[in-house]
């Protein structure tokens, strides 16, 4: 299964997540920068959060893989003034997909980021969300973000694990029934022939 890891970070909070996950799970990373981010320093925050509310365009740079030809989307990224980053959001816009199998995580200062991954459910209609992340500073509490990512991952790997499992199930399903519509095509046809012949 094609999986990509797609995140935005401003601190590396996100990328140190970012990268456990693309690991744990074999995935492409997708790293989304803005040539407008909000300048280092005091008050980075007030800024990017004003910008965040104010729904304001990030300028992305361009990136290297389309998420149209994977089959499982990750999406992660920072809680700025408790939506998503204009990088995140601008890049939801700029390359939408529908019917894949998603997943989404970020990381606040609160740990409580429930406001953001809802705003990000809404922009991924047309998708399955499986699972989503929440964490707390996690380069700050590494070992309890690493315990969180990979529970995520572990259930990331269950989701696929099952639904290759239906897949096939329904493979063999359709395979069957293809066989008797063939058979009883045949029977029917030698059933004719036979009759011919009398």
């Amino acid at each position: 299964m094609k999986t990509l890891v797609v995140y935005y970070s401003f601190e590396g909070n996100c990328e140190f997540a970012a990268k456990i996950i693309a690991r744990r799970l074999g995935a492409d990373l997708l790293q989304l920068k803005a040539g407008n981010e909000p300048p280092s320093g005091f008050g980075k925050h007030l800024i990017g959060g004003r910008a965040a509310l104010r729904g304001e365009k990030a300028i992305l740079y361009r990136i290297n893989k389309n998420p149209e030809s994977y089959d499982v989307v990750i999406i992660g990224g920072p809680v700025w003034a408790g939506t998503i980053a204009p990088a995140l959001r601008e890049f939801m816009i700029s390359y939408p997909f529908e019917k894949k199998r998603t997943a989404i995580f970020a990381s606040s200062a609160s740990g409580n980021a429930s406001s953001m991954l809802k705003r990000l459910k809404t922009m991924l209609a047309g998708n399955e969300v499986l699972s989503e992340l929440s964490l707390k500073k996690p380069l700050r509490h590494r070992e309890q973000a690493e315990e969180q990512i990979n529970e995520f991952c572990d259930g990331l790997l269950s989701a696929f694990s099952v639904s290759e499992e239906a897949a096939v199930m329904r493979a063999g399903e359709a395979a069957e029934e293809m066989v008797k519509a063939v058979e009883g095509e045949l029977a029917s046809m030698v059933a004719e022939e036979l009759r011919k012949r009398k």
